[in-house]
């Protein structure tokens, strides 16, 4: 991940990653302190990508993926497959 303070954005990168299940994308999100903000959707048609993170990162500590319906979902309904720390 690579987040520029002044811009306040964030930038996601991936390589390697599983395709997700059929009908089902990779949804990355903010982790506002245990409260999940939607970041936006990884190409489910590719395992190596860089993702501009929609919104602003406004603090958060982390951001997490979580496997979703195509399209993406409002609030998270999977658990993470992965929890990441925001860099310092």
């Amino acid at each position: 991940m690579v987040v520029s303070e002044g811009q306040d954005r964030a930038v996601f990168l991936a390589s390697g990653m599983a395709e997700p299940p059929r009908g089902k994308v990779y949804q990355l999100w903010f982790d506002d302190h245990g409260t999940m903000r939607s970041a936006g959707l990884m190409d489910p048609g590719s395992t190596s990508q860089a993702v501009l993170m929609e919104g602003a990162v406004d603090g958060a500590a982390g951001v997490g993926i979580t496997v979703e319906p195509s399209g993406g979902s409002e609030q998270p309904t999977s658990d993470p497959i992965a929890l990441m720390s925001m860099p310092a």
